[in-house]
């Protein structure tokens, strides 16, 4: 819930410059081939916004997967370990920086890596494919 309110008002800022770079033009042609506010929406608004909903998707994936501060400091380490709320950058603290374990934590930090870039690259292709589509 907290990384959520974070990230909130920058992606809604991100949407209103993507809303703002549509041009009016496009609503103008689409009202006087008497579209509606749902096949405007449709038909313009959403597939005008694809490139800044792939930026927004990728980067809150990304901050989504990498949350440290909100759970290390909600979850109380002084109490011991408590494995209800770990995520997998904290994970890879516990295992470097507390049980001195620093090649497997870094094993985790590229298994990591290579999660994030996988589905950056999904995401991007998927994109990529529906652009095409779309022309």
């Amino acid at each position: 819930m907290i990384a959520a309110w974070q990230t909130t008002g920058f992606n809604t800022v991100l949407f209103l410059a993507g809303l703002q770079n549509i041009p009016g033009e496009l609503y103008e042609a689409a009202t006087v081939d008497g579209a509606g506010a749902w096949d405007k929406f449709w038909s313009i608004t959403l597939p005008m916004l694809a490139p800044t909903t792939f930026y927004v998707v990728s980067t809150t994936t990304i901050q989504a997967m990498q949350v440290f501060e909100q759970v290390f400091i909600l979850m109380n380490p002084a109490e011991g370990p408590n494995n209800s709320t770990i995520t997998l950058v904290l994970y890879l603290y516990r295992s470097g920086f507390q049980n001195f374990q620093q090649g497997y934590a870094s094993a985790i930090a590229w298994v990591l890596f290579i999660v994030i870039f996988g589905l950056t690259l999904i995401q991007f292709q998927r994109q990529r494919k529906s652009s095409i589509y779309e022309s």
